[in-house]
């Protein structure tokens, strides 16, 4: 059977990219019931099918129109429509930072435009009174009936054509940033940037700054407000929280323009008397929320990301096991940008989030502790690192000895700033500042308007030091196409002469994959990996069976999979430090 995985790893495979663009496109015929346009009437000459076009607005009925574009030199597939004038497709892969809000994936393909016929194209190119092939370029056109180019679907298939010239591919999918030229020299560029960007702080914020403002002044004791301009109360739900000034108000009803039935001073905050004029601004506030749907209000709510691209079960399975008591109960008062929201919560959690350019959906995952040994892929250098790839730095820039963590905000208006939180929880590391080891302090501060209590200040303080307590180690390397099965945020195990035990032998490190690109279309794939801790400090252990050995005769891979209970100085039989239940 001939398919994408049996066609990368065979000898002399034809490598395809082949790049698509989804487009809008109107479902209708012009003059065609329900399309209410007509020549002489509406216009000199048929539309496009496009919005922009478009002569009857009101009838205009959204589809979509994929495009396909390949390179000049391309094997190209029989029966369909694909335009071979890529020059040159440059993707930069998404980097996923472990803690927080990852660098987003982006795609830059370079084209080259050229004269067309239209025909495919223009629904009703046998009825135009010009010359289609002689006037205009394809780009050219393309861009003048579809202005909107903005946030559509791009997606970028990377494979292989059969003998068949059937084409088996892994798909990208990006949206679509704007489009430069064609230029004098009829080049074009489609940049594709992932659904991240919709999060970007110019933007999209939350909440949405209000319109209304007080109709009339109002005491520190009034009950009631009236909004202003007239109609404005539509846009306030029955019932919420506003502010005014600093201060917080509750409401819990709503007739027209007029807010009623106020709790004052709300969330810490003091009454005051207000001016007529002065802003009212509708929060959002949670109450018992989860992390993961907190991010997915956020992003769905005030960036537009849809939820299908949010596979939220899957996020609240994450969560159930790593953040387990992590409710978050706040109100947001001010616009904020959204990608600023949830990046200071992402790193309140010590989690991440990250584009899944192949499966089209947003990743959350939580710094854990490593899962035992053989749990996980391993590469070998003598089987599967292609010969001189791999590359090793340290990036004592990671590394963490202390955790301080700001928490319990005074007023949900007052910015985040340290004199503004009422507690501060620090965890040390306390071995790794003595002068045996580093000798100084690598502090990481955390400032979290989510954080609920100490406890769980203290259970994210402790991943995080587990993870980065040793200076990680960053290591990029190649594999052959046969050997790429990884994907950003996969553990693997390595092991390489360049990365040594203490006797000398090949070291058997765990990493996280920060970024994966293809550095050789078809043939070689590179990966960037990021050390966890190669301790047993944070490290998940199974419990020994019975029918294993004692420690000392049991064999080196039992020892790093199974935990055997040491005595309660943390020591083994043999003097050996091992794992203990405290």
């Amino acid at each position: 059977m001939t398919d994408y995985d049996t066609l990368r790893v065979k000898v002399g495979g034809r490598p395809i990219t082949m790049v698509e663009i989804d487009l809008d496109f109107c479902g209708l015929t012009y003059g065609v019931a329900p399309c209410t346009a007509a020549l002489g009437t509406t216009g000199s000459q048929k539309c496009f099918n496009t919005f922009k076009t478009c002569q009857a607005p009101g009838a205009y009925t959204k589809g979509v129109k994929t495009y396909r574009f390949c390179s000049a030199n391309a094997f190209l597939p029989i029966g369909e429509t694909i335009f071979p004038y890529i020059e040159d497709v440059d993707i930069a892969p998404t980097q996923l930072k472990p803690s927080g809000f990852s660098v987003s994936a982006s795609v830059t393909v370079t084209l080259r435009d050229f004269p067309y016929h239209d025909r495919g194209v223009d629904p009703y190119a046998g009825t135009r009174g010009y010359d289609q092939a002689a006037q205009g370029s394809f780009f050219g056109k393309l861009r003048a009936r579809n202005p909107y180019l903005v946030n559509r679907v791009m997606r970028v298939n990377t494979g292989y054509v059969d003998a068949d010239r059937t084409v088996y591919t892994k798909t990208r999918t990006y949206f679509i940033d704007r489009m430069e030229g064609p230029d004098a020299n009829g080049v074009v560029k489609l940049i594709g940037k992932d659904l991240l960007r919709f999060a970007e702080t110019d933007k999209a914020e939350a909440p949405v700054t209000s319109k209304g403002a007080l109709g009339t002044a109002i005491t520190a004791a009034d009950t009631s407000l009236m909004l202003q301009p007239m109609g404005i109360g539509a846009e306030y739900p029955s019932s919420g929280t506003v502010r005014v000034g600093d201060e917080l108000i509750q409401y819990t009803g709503k007739s027209g323009d007029q807010l009623f039935g106020f709790t004052r001073g709300s969330d810490g905050t003091a009454p005051a008397s207000h001016d007529a004029d002065d802003a009212v601004q509708l929060c959002i506030r949670y109450t018992m929320a989860s992390v993961p749907s907190v991010i997915a209000d956020l992003l769905t709510t005030y960036a537009g990301i849809s939820s299908s691209r949010i596979p939220l079960p899957a996020w609240e399975d994450e969560a159930s096991t790593w953040l387990a008591g992590f409710t978050i109960s706040h109100v947001l008062s001010k616009p904020e940008g959204v990608r600023k929201l949830v990046e200071s919560l992402l790193e309140s959690a010590a989690c991440s989030l990250w584009w899944d350019e192949l499966d089209a959906v947003l990743r959350f995952k939580a710094i854990v502790p490593q899962p035992p040994s053989g749990a996980v892929p391993v590469f070998d250098e003598t089987r599967h690192i292609l010969a001189g790839s791999l590359k090793v730095k340290d990036q004592e820039k990671d590394r963490i000895s202390r955790v301080v963590m700001y928490l319990g905000l005074s007023t949900p208006v007052k910015d985040v700033k340290k004199e503004n939180f009422r507690f501060i929880n620090v965890t040390v590391d306390v071995d790794g500042e003595s002068s045996n080891a580093y000798g100084t302090s690598a502090t990481e501060e955390i400032l979290s308007r989510w954080v609920p209590n100490r406890t769980i200040a203290q259970q994210i303080s402790s991943r995080l030091l587990a993870r980065y307590q040793e200076t990680p180690r960053e290591v990029t390397l190649r594999v052959d196409a046969k050997d790429h099965t990884l994907r950003t945020g996969d553990l693997v195990d390595v092991t390489s002469r360049l990365i040594q035990n203490p006797d000398g032998s090949p070291g058997y490190i765990r990493y996280i994959v920060t970024e994966e690109r293809e550095a050789e279309v078809g043939t070689h794939y590179e990966y960037v990996l990021l050390q966890v801790s190669s301790t047993g400090v944070g490290k998940l252990w199974q419990i020994a069976p019975d029918t294993l050995p004692d420690w000392t005769t049991a064999t080196a891979s039992q020892q790093q999979t199974y935990m055997f209970i040491s005595d309660d100085a943390g020591v083994m039989s043999d003097l050996q430090p091992g794992p203990r239940i405290n």
